[in-house]
């Protein structure tokens, strides 16, 4: 009698689900780093769908896939939050001047602090030392 290999069930594959799961991670990371967040949650989308679509470690893209809409979700209400609280400051007929509309943003953007504009004569200004 001829030895059988025993028989293993086939790989699953799962790239495209582990994919999926990072790039939701990322995208929540970098959305709160450097505002990046969007892109990389726009990209953890489509591969998070081409995932469950293809069953390619389908647990592993929808929380990817989850995770990517949450943050698209929070970068869509940071957004609005930020140009609603921005867009008074551009009226220029309210605000005429630039030091107008940096105190309007001073006041209006917790995190915002205006940086002086150089005048011409002095440091760093034509004819400046």
């Amino acid at each position: 009698m001829a030895y059988q290999p025993a028989g293993y069930p086939p790989q699953r594959r799962r790239g495209l689900g582990v994919a999926a799961l990072v790039l939701g991670i990322a995208a929540i990371i970098t959305l709160l780093l450097c505002g990046l967040g969007a892109v990389v949650a726009v990209v953890g989308v489509v591969i998070g769908i081409i995932a469950v679509v293809q069953n390619n470690g389908r647990g592993l893209a929808v929380t990817g896939l989850t995770l990517s809409v949450v943050t698209l979700v929070a970068a869509i209400g940071a957004g609005i939050w930020f140009f609603s609280r921005v867009s008074p400051c551009t009226d220029q007929r309210r605000y005429p001047t630039k030091a107008d509309r940096d105190h309007c943003l001073e006041n209006r953007v917790p995190f915002f602090k205006a940086t002086p504009t150089p005048l011409p004569g002095g440091p760093g200004g034509p004819g400046g030392h």
